[in-house]
C-alpha cells in the first residue's frame, strides 16, 4: 500500500518537477534586447463622463537568458498612456482629452515555452516603479510616483518579432492594457 501511495505522489508531482537537462532545452545566447511600439486602452473607470480612447506605448527591454532553462530576466523602460476623452463632460464641438502618461522602470521575467524555436509563446511579469504625469488638458490631476505591476503574455516569431499583450497597473486613471510589436536582437540558439 505504501508503494502505491508513493507512486501516486510521484506521478502527481512529476509535471511540476523540471529536469535540468541541457540537451532537452535549447541553449540560446545569454543576452537579448528589444525595442517595441504599441497601442494602449485605459482600464477601469477614471471619473464620471470620461470615455477611454486609444493611446500609445513605447518600450525598451534588455533580458538575460538562463542557460539550460526556459527562464529569462531583465529590465524594462516603458512609456505608456491612458488617454481619456471628456467630450461628454464638455460638449462644445472640440476634442477634449487627458492623457495620463506612465514612465515605468521595472524588473521583468518571462517563462518561454519553446525557448530558441521559431515560434515561442511566453508568459511573464514586471515589477517596478512608475512616474505619472498628465499630457494634454488636465481635468483631473494624476501625477506622482506609484508601484508598477505588468503581467503579460505573448509570442516570439522567427526569433526576432515579439507580439506582447500586457496589463500596466500603477494608479487609478493610468492603468492600461497594451498590445505591442517588438523587434528582438540576440537570444538566438547558440551554434
Amino acid at each position: 500500500m505504501k508503494h502505491k501511495i508513493h507512486l501516486l505522489i510521484l506521478l502527481l508531482a512529476w509535471p511540476f518537477c523540471q529536469v535540468n537537462n541541457a540537451k532537452a532545452q535549447t541553449i540560446v545566447q545569454k543576452f537579448e534586447g528589444e525595442a517595441r511600439l504599441g497601442i494602449t486602452v485605459p482600464l477601469g473607470n477614471f471619473h464620471d463622463f470620461t470615455s477611454p480612447q486609444v493611446g500609445a506605448s513605447l518600450g525598451l527591454e534588455a533580458r538575460y537568458n538562463f542557460k539550460g532553462t526556459p527562464w529569462d530576466c531583465g529590465v524594462l523602460l516603458e512609456l505608456s498612456t491612458a488617454r481619456w476623452g471628456y467630450n461628454e463632460l464638455i460638449n462644445d464641438g472640440h476634442d477634449h482629452w487627458q492623457s495620463n502618461r506612465t514612465l515605468a522602470f521595472a524588473a521583468v521575467t518571462d517563462y518561454n515555452f519553446r525557448q530558441g524555436k521559431k515560434i515561442n509563446p511566453f508568459v511573464g511579469t514586471g515589477l517596478g516603479i512608475a512616474s505619472l504625469d498628465v499630457v494634454g488638458d488636465e481635468y483631473y490631476p494624476s501625477s506622482g510616483i506609484s508601484l508598477f505591476i505588468a503581467p503579460r503574455v505573448g509570442i516570439e516569431l522567427l526569433r526576432h518579432i515579439r507580439l506582447t499583450t500586457q496589463f500596466n497597473i500603477s494608479k487609478k486613471g493610468a492603468h492600461n492594457f497594451e498590445v505591442t510589436l517588438g523587434f528582438v536582437i540576440g537570444g538566438r540558439p547558440k551554434k
